[in-house]
């Protein structure tokens, strides 16, 4: 298979918003762009607007993933970035008691497709970009993955998309060091309030405009990700016209530090001896 001489983007969620707005700068800059978005409708026509490749996903099914990878690379023999972009907010209230609760006097589970949407997804999407990533021509390449304010900060109005975001987070500073190793870049954005369809309604017509974020300083931040190639395991909070890199929490103590830096052989051992054992039984 012959690969493609442009380079390669998969972004979910790119039908509209944040996805779209990088879909579109990538499209400008001739790369080859395949949009994954669970939008017959939209998908089509946004692909269509920027000469870009659609192609329907639903993320929470590992099979409409596993499509999507395949058949992009099938298509042009490598993928250098993806966007987990793709997200829901929480849709039904934790705290609310609905009437059909209080009628059989007896909870409901909460919605969880928040959790498959906002995370669950996000670790398929990077197991497979990372699969096919390796697979290049010159493995390696560049994943962002889209998490949120509310993944810094309390948000109670949607404690399940915080949840999610700032899961995320964490399992991008977990896995990045690994995969920095085949060439693969992982790092996070923290977008603030930006004009997206997961928002209930017209964004602008309930806050006020100096705390609105415009998509420019989303795209920016997505470009610095793919551009320097020192960037791994990192987290930039977008907000107004600002970028802000994010730290972890600081260690408390050296063990700590040990634990969390140094520790990585006793952990290898410790799995090698369980899994020897295990398979004695």
């Amino acid at each position: 298979m012959m690969a493609s001489s442009a380079q390669v983007a998969i972004i979910t969620g790119g039908a509209s918003g944040i996805g779209l707005a990088i879909a579109t700068d990538l499209a400008a800059k001739g790369w080859n762009v395949v949009i994954a978005d669970i939008n017959p409708q939209a998908g089509p026509e946004a692909a269509k607007k920027i000469g870009a490749t659609f192609h329907q996903t639903d993320v929470s099914s590992w099979d409409s993933q596993l499509s999507l990878f395949k058949t992009t690379y099938q298509k042009y023999g490598r993928i250098d970035f993806f966007a987990a972009n793709a997200g829901i907010d929480d849709k039904k209230s934790i705290y609310d008691e609905t009437p059909e609760e209080l009628e059989k006097d007896e909870p409901e589970p909460p919605f969880l497709k928040v959790i498959d949407v906002n995370f669950v997804a996000v670790v398929w999407g990077v197991k497979l970009a990372s699969w096919y990533m390796r697979r290049n021509e010159k493995k390696g390449g560049v994943m962002v993955l889209t998490s949120s304010a509310a993944g810094l900060y309390p948000m109670a109005t949607n404690p399940l998309y915080a949840g999610c975001k700032a899961a995320l987070i964490n399992f991008a500073r977990s896995v990045a060091s690994t995969y920095i190793t085949d060439g693969i870049r992982v790092n996070i954005i923290c977008p603030a309030l930006v004009p997206t369809a997961i928002f209930p309604g017209n964004l602008r017509d309930f806050f006020p405009e100096e705390h609105i974020t415009p998509l420019s300083t989303i795209v920016s931040a997505y470009n610095k990700f793919i551009d320097d190639a020192t960037l791994t395991g990192q987290v930039v909070e977008c907000s107004q016209d600002q970028h802000y890199f994010r730290k972890q929490v600081e260690y408390p103590s050296e063990s700590q530090r040990w634990m969390n830096e140094d520790s990585g052989e006793c952990w290898a051992r410790a799995y090698r001896v369980y899994f020897a054992n295990k398979g004695e039984k």
